[in-house]
């Protein structure tokens, strides 16, 4: 992308040709209405429910790169595909994903006014990205805030270290979990399970006389050096 990644992103959602001059734009929760050439347009769009937002707030503040822009008051575009991968779409997935209506007499298709009203708002987003939350239910200050008081919580509190007066002199003894070197899962839909890695496969079971089918192939100084590997269960 260049950088007009906001503006491009949402052009290349809304695609379409806009008739040329002012437009007067206003956004609110669920709406994007204008005025264009003299034609009342409105974008209208389902907005997410609390529980979404949740998600979506928890992990961004979950990740320090992230939550600290948020707070900063600047929303990077890859936020986009954080919002995405929790099944929630910062900018449209098309026309096909919204309610447009204009008061032209034009039915068929995406109207001149229409793709201007988008044009228009792809512009805005460029200026000022929480354009787009805004229209998706949430204003700057309140997502700010959802993601301050989660990345408070997800904060992880490190205990005190206390030497104890026992007679070794020696710290006294781990947490049980940390010492057995088992780690609780996380909790389906958080914000740790979002950004934790998969678990790994398991090793390959290797086929007896493995070790000898590799040298018979490449003899030499090299693979004569290989080991040769034990059979399973040995």
């Amino acid at each position: 992308m260049s950088g007009r990644e906001w503006s491009e992103l949402v052009g290349r959602a809304l695609p379409g040709k806009g008739v040329p001059g002012a437009v007067r734009l206003s956004v609110r929760p669920g709406e994007v209405s204008a005025l264009v050439g003299g034609q009342e347009v409105s974008l209208i769009r389902a907005v997410p429910g609390e529980a979404d937002w949740e998600r979506v707030c928890a992990a961004l503040a979950s990740q320090p790169l992230f939550g600290s822009r948020v707070l900063a008051g600047e929303l990077p575009v890859a936020v986009a595909e954080v919002f995405a991968l929790l099944g929630v779409d910062l900018v449209p997935r098309g026309w096909d994903s919204l309610v447009a209506t204009c008061s032209c007499d034009r039915w068929e298709g995406v109207c001149v006014h229409l793709a201007a009203a988008a044009a228009a708002l792809a512009d805005e987003a460029e200026r000022d990205p929480f354009v787009l939350t805004r229209w998706l239910g949430r204003e700057r200050r309140a997502l700010q805030a959802q993601v301050r008081t989660l990345g408070a919580i997800n904060i992880p509190t490190m205990p005190e270290e206390t030497t104890g007066n026992n007679s070794s002199g020696t710290a006294m003894e781990e947490d049980s979990s940390v010492s057995s070197g088992t780690e609780t899962p996380a909790e389906p839909g958080s914000a740790a399970a979002f950004w934790s890695a998969p678990a790994l496969p398991a090793p390959p079971v290797l086929p007896r006389s493995a070790g000898e089918r590799i040298r018979a192939a490449a003899p030499g100084a090299l693979a004569d050096e290989l080991p040769r590997f034990s059979e399973p269960g040995t």
